[in-house]
């Protein structure tokens, strides 16, 4: 089992579960880390309090799930990796956020994600796949699983048998996937099958596959999926993981014990719990009494225990001090190159972009509340730094601030602000929010001139036909919206590719 710590350090709990052989390592996130320094003594103390040699992992994909954005290189979302079609870039880019997980501490990355992005209005998955293309993306992350395999991590693919048809979200309830056995081949499990032979580790998603399973069972506790399909069908050998078992896909038919000893049983080898330590000593005594009563045998036990002893050797800590030595001149020269890269993402989905050289723009943002969004800061910003002498000294930029799903009275409003006004208006997931869609029609009408900009999945283009001029960042991080103001004032072109088709009957 992999735990979750609560904090900067090793509290008290963890550290006997580590040491007890509890849990075999742990998954960090954004509250395990304040800086470099406290980030790789945290590391070296899982290492060196652990029964077991441990697994340390993090999710770090890049785009909307990175936990160490704030202390490792920002990275673009995975598919604005796919947007740039640069394979140098994209090699570059994927091995130094490797090399400095590697360095810190880490043996074990939790990507790339194998998702194939076939549904728009999919509300888990979005930029975290590379396309809505099965060839696309068994390409992309063949190439992603090279680059972090040869960094010394383990990658593990994710989120088997496919996440990216789903019209739920695992984290919130079961997701289920109803499409038939053909579809899956050629879809959602095409991906694995390209990929099989590279990777080490793949992870179980709380997935129902209604051609599989009649009645619903997740893919994390389904003995047809886990040893029928992947290990029988499929021939793979390597570590099988399960997504957080606490998630409400799990924990709303299960409960957390009975349902990581279903996964046991089903074929999984490693059980991610990211609960506290106690809840996860529960864990382990409800999986040692299911062994004692023999509904567990020790050599299904001893089966996952070789795999994961093969797969992730322990971390010798001393044999990290060299790449410790240039780790911060390492994340300060990749920044420039992931900036770089999130700049040549961004895309022109119709029209083109505007000439912003003179008069006061208004820049209409959703207030979100996970992503800033500070598209008229960073439009600022770049103004004092003097790179744009071109720009007339009166270009200003005024910030108006819209909810997520923005009301009728609450878009009258905003659409009385930009009469006759110069207009940015950043959008995230319209499809799924009608307030949106009105607010573009208003927009449309009453503002002067006005450029859309996707700032996650580009189908919000869709949804705004009457607005002429549509970008795409396929990114809400600051990074993205600090290389979007750079593109809007002309300093580059948006030279991106869109890699999902857009031309799209949608269906629930």
């Amino acid at each position: 089992m992999l735990g979750r710590l609560p904090g900067y350090v090793l509290d008290d709990d963890s550290q006997r579960a580590l040491s007890d052989g509890i849990i075999g390592g742990a998954v960090l996130f954004k509250e395990n880390g304040e800086d470099l320094s406290q980030l790789i003594t945290l590391c070296d103390s899982i290492v060196n309090n652990s029964f077991h040699a441990p697994i340390i992992s993090v999710d770090e994909e890049g785009g909307a799930v990175q936990r160490f954005d704030h202390i490792l290189m920002a990275m673009p979302s995975p598919m604005a990796l796919a947007a740039i079609q640069d394979a140098l870039m994209f090699d570059r880019l994927v091995t130094a956020i490797s090399s400095q997980l590697q360095a810190v501490g880490f043996n074990c990355l939790l990507a790339p994600c194998l998702d194939v992005l076939s549904t728009p209005l999919n509300p888990v998955i979005a930029t975290r796949s590379f396309s809505d293309n099965p060839r696309l993306v068994s390409w992309l992350a063949g190439q992603a699983i090279g680059s972090i395999t040869r960094s010394g991590l383990v990658a593990v693919g994710k989120h088997f048998p496919g996440h990216g048809s789903t019209l739920e979200d695992s984290h919130l309830g079961l997701a289920r996937n109803n499409f038939d056995e053909t579809m899956l081949w050629q879809i959602d499990l095409e991906p694995y099958r390209m990929c099989l032979k590279q990777l080490q580790a793949i992870m179980l998603g709380h997935i129902w596959l209604s051609a599989v399973e009649e009645k619903p069972l997740p893919a994390t506790l389904s003995k047809k999926i886990t040893q029928g399909i992947l290990r029988d069908y499929l021939g793979f050998e390597g570590v099988i993981m399960t997504d957080d078992m606490i998630m409400k896909g799990i924990t709303e038919h299960y409960g957390l014990a009975e349902a990581s000893v279903m996964a046991l049983e089903a074929g999984a080898d490693v059980l991610l719990t990211c609960d506290n330590a106690i809840e996860t000593r529960k864990v382990n005594e409800y999986i040692a009494a299911a062994v004692n009563s023999g509904r567990l045998t020790e050599t299904r036990i001893q089966e996952s225990t070789k795999r994961v002893e093969k797969c992730f050797p322990k971390i010798v800590i001393k044999d990290l001090e060299t790449k410790r030595a240039k780790l911060k001149e390492n994340i300060s020269q990749e920044k420039t190159i992931s900036f770089t890269a999130s700049m040549k993402a961004i895309s022109q989905l119709k029209g083109g972009v505007p000439d912003i050289n003179s008069g006061n723009w208004l820049v209409i943002a959703p207030s979100h509340g996970r992503y800033p969004m500070k598209l008229a800061q960073h439009l600022r910003d770049c103004l004092k730094q003097g790179k744009f002498a071109k720009k007339d000294f009166d270009l200003q930029f005024t910030e108006i601030r819209y909810p997520v799903n923005p009301s009728s009275s609450q878009i009258q409003e905003i659409a009385v602000q930009s009469a006759e006004r110069n207009c940015i208006y950043l959008t995230y997931r319209t499809l799924s929010n009608d307030g949106q869609k009105e607010l573009g029609k208003a927009l449309a009408e009453n503002a002067r001139e006005i450029v859309a900009v996707s700032t996650d999945i580009p189908y919000d283009v869709l949804a705004l036909p009457t607005i002429e001029n549509c970008l795409a960042t396929f990114d809400p991080s600051e990074q993205a919206m600090s290389a979007l103001a750079r593109v809007l004032l002309g300093a580059e072109p948006p030279t991106g590719f869109c890699p999902v088709k857009l031309q799209l009957q949608l269906t629930g």
